[in-house]
């Protein structure tokens, strides 16, 4: 399979938005399972305007998915992410 320049960027904000201490404990609490943004919030202990960056940032990269659920916006992570996820912690992550 040929590997476009398209995905090449795709790949390239994904691995880019993880270069980040913040982001990469998000996407630690998310491999347990889907959160809302208070929960985020509550266990990073980061201001809500701090975790709304990192989780739209994530979000746009294609790592968290998010829906809402009543009021709240809850995040989880995509299905590429989870991939990653399981190979980092693989590697002790």
């Amino acid at each position: 399979m040929a590997v476009t320049d398209e995905s090449l960027r795709e790949w390239s904000d994904r691995f880019s938005s993880l270069a980040s201490e913040p982001r990469l404990r998000i996407v630690q609490l998310l491999s347990n399972g889907q959160l809302h943004c208070q929960e985020v919030i509550g266990r990073l202990g980061l201001s809500q305007p701090a975790v709304s960056y990192h989780l739209g940032k994530l979000e746009r990269a294609g790592i968290l998915v998010k829906h809402r659920n009543g009021t709240r916006n809850c995040y989880q992570l995509s299905e590429a992410a989870q991939e990653l996820v399981h190979l980092m912690e693989k590697e002790g992550f």
